[in-house]
């Protein structure tokens, strides 16, 4: 018959009770960390963690170290924005079962944290903030365990925003005249991008109309982690380089392809976060200003209108790619043209080379 010990050894425990304590340790563990960083998140607390400037560094320098990043938290509407942002540092996954808030670092350090009830109805600060930390390697196996299967049973954040604005948002698709709501529509999309900015200009003159006015200005102001994109119909190479230049001087970092084969519909389109669209139709691509240029704009967050012009900019952009890739090899071949390389084929004779060397040697 098997009976427990009496006697047991103590794990490696810290109890830190100061707000500055939970925050230094926490620091100094996830400064020497280098593999991963697994952090279960309270759906109250989500906002906290993109609030706290010093923890956010230190997680975005984990990345940049090449560590795993995941979280796992329940959506709701009012985290939505905070979760699009974590999602910018690792995976991130919804699970209706998480509970409380704790991180595993490197599948060495567990940190939990709690309120205690201090007891004093007194007492303005009713409740304490404590942190529980332990490096005992059996206990936090436990715990990795944990995070994994909340992992493995729940669905990507994104999955499950999408559910969320599909059912508390109304769909709509306004067609705007009025070119200046059409300017302020534009202007109030792109300085909203958080993921994904997507731009296609189908002429030439629509891209310098948008650049005189002002509105690549915004690029600017746009978050640096915002993937951009901007395609635009331009066949001549000189143009080529001046709107590359006019780009860069509004922000560095922007990928940028051309068409050279005019479009069918002259349009502006603008995508934001895959979520909204606006598409401006060009009534007369003369004129000088947005204003006088502009015709009506459908501006739509409807899923179907928004995938089109998503599946629309993709296809263009992959043209756009294979126009480039035949330019370059039309370019190598131009390179060479004229020489008049032959064909050689050189064999070497092994077996002969290696007697002559072995008569060579000196006896």
């Amino acid at each position: 018959m098997t009976t427990l010990q009496q006697r047991w050894t103590p794990a490696q425990i810290e109890i830190q009770y100061a707000n500055e304590d939970i925050a230094n340790v926490l620091l100094r563990i996830i400064s020497n960390s280098r593999e991963s960083f697994d952090c279960c998140i309270d759906q109250d607390e989500v906002t906290l963690i993109i609030e706290n400037e010093k923890l956010w560094d230190a997680i975005k320098a984990l990345k940049n170290r090449g560590s795993r990043v995941r979280f796992v938290t329940k959506v709701k509407e009012g985290t939505i924005s905070s979760c699009k942002q974590m999602t910018k540092l690792g995976d991130v996954f919804h699970n209706e079962m998480a509970k409380g808030t704790f991180q595993i670092i490197d599948g060495n350090d567990y940190l939990c944290y709690f309120l205690v009830d201090q007891g004093n109805a007194m007492s303005i600060q009713k409740y304490e903030h404590r942190l529980f930390h332990t490096n005992n390697k059996a206990f936090v196996n436990i715990q990795q365990c944990l995070f994994d299967n909340l992992c493995n049973n729940a669905v990507t954040v994104k999955e499950k925003i999408k559910e969320i604005e599909r059912g508390i948002r109304t769909d709509f698709a306004d067609t705007i005249n009025d070119p200046a709501e059409i300017r302020n529509i534009v202007n109030n999309q792109i300085m909203s991008a958080k993921e994904e900015l997507l731009l296609l200009f189908s002429t030439t003159n629509s891209f310098y109309r948008a650049m005189y006015s002002g509105m690549l200005n915004l690029l600017q102001h746009v978050p640096s982690d915002v993937n951009i994109k901007v395609l635009i119909q331009a066949s001549d190479r000189t143009i080529d380089d001046s709107i590359q230049q006019g780009i860069k001087e509004s922000r560095k970092k922007v990928q940028i392809q051309y068409l050279s084969k005019p479009m069918q519909k002259k349009i502006v389109t603008i995508v934001v976060d895959q979520s909204t669209s606006v598409a401006i139709e060009i009534k007369d691509d003369t004129k000088k200003t947005l204003e006088e240029a502009s015709g009506a704009a459908i501006y739509s967050n409807s899923e179907l209108t928004v995938s089109s012009c998503i599946s629309i900019f993709e296809t263009l952009w992959i043209q756009s790619e294979l126009e480039k890739q035949n330019k370059i090899k039309h370019a190598y071949f131009q390179m060479f043209k004229g020489f008049d390389l032959k064909d050689e084929t050189y064999v070497r004779r092994w077996a002969s080379e290696q007697k002559e060397k072995i008569h060579k040697m000196p006896e």
